[in-house]
């Protein structure tokens, strides 16, 4: 393809607001971002980008990528989420890509994966897939897989050549078992098999290294728990649970364990001495052990829409508890005096029932610039204008370094709270900046804001490992910084300062 393609190429990038008039060789590009632009295809010129590193083609109309792909050798990160794609495209085949999200499509056809060896991070979620079965070369490097939001009924052939795979999402597909073939997985870190059909579960799973297992909204009835060395976090909510044998040797680490909307009658006793976290919400568990007081670490309980009527004093004296969502309970006068010794704002009773905290959806999006004028009507550095205001949340939603959770109530956007991913000098390495936490007027001094801010700070901890979390709040809103104190947060002695573009 002859250079002098380069300028109208140039022109056509400048045009779609994707490169500036300093960009002055095809090569000089290592980084373009062509997301979100309606594009139905791509000028063939493309090609002459051979410096390209990462491409991001996400949230545009394309059903097909040029040839001239083929030409960029130095390519090894590329984005075509949320596009019309039926197929995986045939160009990548000769590419070295070492990441690939092609996310939200229409794909069915993922033959061409097969030469895409080099490749360690992919993501095929939410596409037409109902098998994987020869998806990867016998020899390959994967080690992040999301295939969640599709159509597999059975995945068992497969996991012999996921054997690499440190990370694997199968969420939301329609598998019935865990089968023995997943002891192939001995790299295995972490699994989320939630909304599947699941009734059975091989021993072969409870001697994996795993660290993190989600097993959520299945039609798991029966549990016998045990082994599981590394495991630190176990999700077991919405299944149909009503008995949990739990070995002494289950988890000697775990951290966090869930259980909430299951048909739990007793309380369950995990041996790990660790735990930060535990629910057992909306269960129809009567009596909490004396023994919890044992569990001194323990940050969040949420014993939420039970049967119980008593809590033993042990309660009273953990004193790293942060939140205990204790309502929708028959409390008596004795247990509502255990409860008195902790900070209302920890302990609040009078949480609104029936609130989920989710990972915000496009759908989400309109509703989440109303809220954020609702904090700007509070803020006075900020001015409130609906369209930018959504002209944000739009970008920070395909931002990958981005994490957005929205509260809801009757499918309403109640609250919400966003994060996003920096680099830190003084910390050597990734922290999450928080921002934009508010909640609807009428569903405040609920917990809702307790919630957002505790799933969003385990995030930020436990699933990405960030060495700091930080956030702003204006000096004037004595309630936000109360609030933000009382979980956890310090004040510094540094100012924040905008430069605004003229």
């Amino acid at each position: 393809m002859s250079d002098t393609a380069w300028e109208p190429l140039k022109r056509w990038l400048i045009e779609e607001q994707a490169i500036d008039e300093s960009v002055v060789t095809a090569e000089a590009l290592k980084r373009l971002d062509l997301s979100g632009r309606s594009l139905e295809e791509l000028p063939e010129s493309i090609g002459l980008l051979s410096g390209l590193v990462a491409l991001n083609l996400a949230g545009n109309n394309l059903k097909t990528l040029p040839d001239s792909l083929s030409n960029l050798s130095m390519l090894n990160n590329l984005d075509i989420r949320r596009n019309r794609f039926e197929a995986v495209p045939s160009v990548l085949s000769s590419l070295t890509l070492r990441s690939l999200n092609a996310s939200g499509n229409k794909i069915s056809d993922i033959t061409v994966l097969k030469e895409c060896r080099a490749l360690r991070v992919l993501d095929l979620s939410n596409n037409d897939l109902t098998t994987v079965e020869g998806m990867l070369a016998e020899e390959n490097d994967l080690r992040t897989l999301n295939l969640s939001g599709n159509f597999i009924k059975e995945i068992d052939a497969s996991f012999a050549s996921f054997a690499q795979v440190e990370r694997l999402n199968l969420s939301e597909n329609v598998l019935m078992t865990i089968p023995k073939s997943i002891e192939a997985m001995h790299e295995l870190v972490e699994i989320n098999l939630s909304d599947n059909r699941l009734t059975t579960i091989d021993e072969a799973f409870f001697f994996l290294g795993l660290e993190e297992a989600d097993l959520s909204s299945n039609q798991l009835k029966d549990l016998y728990l045990h082994d599981l060395d590394d495991l630190e976090i176990m999700i077991l909510d919405s299944n149909p649970i009503q008995k949990i044998e739990v070995d002494e040797s289950f988890a000697p680490y775990l951290k966090e364990f869930s259980c909430d909307s299951c048909e739990l009658q007793t309380f369950v006793w995990v041996p790990s001495l660790e735990l930060a976290s535990l629910c057992f919400s909306s269960n129809a568990i009567t009596t909490v052990p004396e023994e919890i007081g044992k569990y001194t670490k323990l940050r969040q309980l949420d014993l939420d829409g039970n049967g119980i009527s008593e809590l033993p004093n042990a309660v009273a004296n953990m004193t790293r508890l942060q939140t205990l969502y204790i309502g929708g309970n028959p409390l008596n006068e004795e247990a509502k005096k255990v409860i008195k010794v902790l900070h209302p704002d920890i302990c609040d009773i009078n949480m609104k029932t029936g609130i989920t905290i989710e990972r915000a959806q496009e759908e989400d999006l309109p509703e989440m610039a109303e809220l954020i004028g609702v904090l700007f009507a509070i803020e006075v550095d900020f001015e409130i204008d609906y369209e930018k205001q959504l002209a944000g949340i739009k970008k920070l939603h395909v931002y990958e370094g981005a994490d957005m959770l929205v509260a809801k109530h009757e499918g309403k956007v109640v609250g919400m709270v966003t994060m996003q991913r920096l680099i830190s000098s003084a910390a050597g390495d990734f922290i999450g900046q928080i921002e934009d936490l508010v909640v609807h007027e009428e569903y405040r001094k609920m917990g809702v804001g307790s919630r957002l801010i505790n799933k969003m700070r385990f995030i930020a901890i436990e699933e990405y490992g960030y060495k700091r979390i930080q956030l702003a709040a204006d000096m004037d809103n004595t309630n936000a910084l109360q609030f933000y104190t009382r979980r956890g947060f310090r004040r510094t002695n540094l100012n924040v300062y905008h430069l605004e573009k003229n």
